[in-house]
């Protein structure tokens, strides 16, 4: 900012513009002149003067417009306002308020009050200068809001663009995407993956909309998630009726859809799908950009939820007939012993049939919970891993198995009758406890599972690290193993918290006697770290996929380990 104020006069009436020049002479001051509203608008925000007064009433924009735009803009927002008028009764001056201006003039002037309040205004503007955030914390800020899985920039980091361009347009078309069954997406073939997913979802939407709207700007939502949102101008469009919204909303799903398989075959056509909704905004200058911003964005959103409320009917009825027809799969997922790099047992995981759209246990699972059908699927579950188990040479390999924690005492769900079968196999089997639910008694739980240790089934804690498996719920249960949850291990590498909070479990395991198992390793880096932070046991992606035949999985995990050999030579 150089030392000399720079002072926008904006007024469609050359008297009153000379007369103010003349008044603040003695300030010297460069000053800009703008005859309208819309000049006004485009000197201030590309010269950034230190005090803009604006007449009220001027052509094309009003004054109290260009102040809102101004005011909602973080770099134009540090501008003095003044509201220039004849009209000084209390509506004109509330609405002043509303706006965001700093001052209020009414015509007929006085010298030497116009000259004391524009300089008050020229030095708090001055000090200013002081609070600015620093360029270096800016970029950190800036870092924290740009979501580095799909490359793209979020909306609060976007969100005086979107304004600048509604109120330049005085109309923005939203367009809201989001990935269906993300969760299962991930669950199934891991973060790496899906991270590459949502990396290639962004650059067809980025294509497409630039495509259609060449100034189109496209957003991701904060952290990790699934939401894409591009905003667009619609003057001159054809898009401001509701069914040239609907159609480009349907153009763009299966736009996404076609590229997505053809950049993923491997993955199965019911697995890639999304709800795509589009929305209008109308520039309203008594509403707050920033809430007409956000307030299209909801709309496009629920413009797509009858959609998800059909699916979910559709999954419904698709998980009720599976269940009846007991037409779930039995998948075994090796776990290797960090140090001796040998298999020392397998997770049993259950999933749905290959052409459904329930191949993925945790979407599975999850799923049922929701529809309330988790007992049920457990019953055939247990015993569609029973029928499995019988056929297979169990040998000294442990097996662990999957458990809802409310479920251990469900008589609905009979537990102890596939506990004989357990017992026959001493040693062999663990159950695993998932805590979706808060244990209300932690001294009766206990006593259920000392029942499960008497038959020599021994207990593991899912999930260790997260908010459901609580350091109370570790102590409480003195479990014999400790699954060390995956948003732990994922990027353990390279986040010190994380590497903390890791060997605080694998410590407290030791004090409890208890052996650590970290799951979800999907990366050399992740697999390298769990080994150096003392963790027992390591099961992922990265050593072998959940496999239908026992064999087939003892075979990738021994490719895996001497190819992890191999690169260590």
């Amino acid at each position: 900012m150089s030392d000399r104020p720079v002072l926008l006069i904006a007024d469609d009436n050359e008297d009153v513009v000379e007369l103010l020049r003349v008044y603040l002479k003695p300030l010297d001051c460069e000053f800009l002149i703008a005859k309208d509203g819309e000049e006004a608008l485009t000197v201030a925000q590309s010269r950034l003067p230190d005090v803009v007064l604006l007449d009220v009433m001027m052509p094309k924009r009003s004054g109290w417009e260009v102040c809102q735009a101004l005011k909602a803009v973080q770099r134009t927002s540090r501008i003095r306002v003044v509201l220039v008028t004849g009209r000084g009764e209390v509506k004109d001056r509330l609405t002043g308020l509303q706006v965001g201006a700093d001052d209020y003039l009414v015509k007929p002037f006085n010298r030497d009050e116009v000259l004391k309040r524009i300089t008050a205004l020229i030095e708090s503007r001055r000090r200013d200068t002081d609070e600015v955030i620093p360029a270096g914390a800016r970029g950190a800020i800036e870092e924290l809001l740009f979501n580095r899985a799909t490359g793209l920039p979020t909306v609060p980091m976007l969100l005086d663009r979107l304004k600048e361009l509604l109120i330049e347009k005085s109309e923005m078309g939203v367009v809201f995407v989001d990935i269906e069954q993300f969760e299962s997406i991930e669950a199934e073939y891991g973060w790496a993956f899906f991270d590459e997913f949502l990396r290639r979802v962004g650059e067809i939407l980025t294509a497409e909309a630039r495509e259609r709207f060449p100034r189109a700007v496209v957003a991701s939502n904060l952290v990790g998630g699934s939401s894409f949102y591009i905003f667009f101008d619609t003057r001159g469009q054809d898009a401001t009726q509701e069914t040239a919204f609907e159609a480009l909303a349907n153009n763009m799903r299966l736009r996404l859809i076609d590229c997505m398989r053809e950049r993923f075959p491997a993955m199965q056509q019911g697995q890639i799908g999304f709800f795509v909704g589009a929305a209008r905004v109308d520039y309203r200058p008594q509403i707050r950009l920033e809430r007409q911003v956000y307030s299209g964005m909801q709309s496009a959103a629920d413009a797509v939820r009858d959609a998800e409320q059909q699916r979910k009917k559709q999954l419904t009825r698709e998980l009720r007939d599976i269940i009846r027809r007991k037409r779930v799969t039995v998948l075994f997922q090796p776990i290797v012993r960090a140090r001796e790099e040998t298999v020392f047992g397998y997770e049993i995981l259950t999933r749905g049939p290959a052409n459904s759209s329930f191949r993925n246990s945790d979407m599975l699972f999850s799923f049922a919970r929701e529809a309330k059908l988790a007992w049920a699927l457990e019953a055939i579950a247990l015993e569609a891993a029973l029928r499995r188990l019988r056929d297979v040479d169990l040998g000294d390999r442990k097996f662990l198995l999957n458990l809802e924690a409310e479920m251990f005492e469900s008589t609905e769900l009979r537990v102890h009758e596939v506990t004989s079968f357990f017992a026959e196999h001493r040693g062999n089997f663990v159950f695993e406890l998932t805590e979706r639910a808060a244990i209300e008694d932690y001294a009766v739980f206990r006593r259920l599972l000392d029942e499960f240790r008497e038959k020599g089934i021994e207990v593991a804690i899912d999930d260790a690290g997260s908010g459901y498996a609580s350091l109370e719920a570790i102590a409480a249960l003195s479990p014999d193993y400790l699954k060390i949850t995956k948003g732990l291990v994922s990027t353990v590498a390279s986040e010190p918290i994380k590497q903390d909070l890791v060997k605080m479990l694998v410590e407290l395991a030791t004090k409890i006697g208890a052996k650590t198992i970290a799951e979800g390793i999907e990366t050399a880096e992740e697999y390298e770290a769990c080994r150096e932070l003392g963790i027992d046991l390591i099961q992922g992606y990265y050593l072998a996929h959940p496999q239908e035949q026992l064999r087939v999985g003892d075979d990738e995990v021994a490719q895996s380990l001497a190819a992890i050999a191999g690169a260590k030579v």
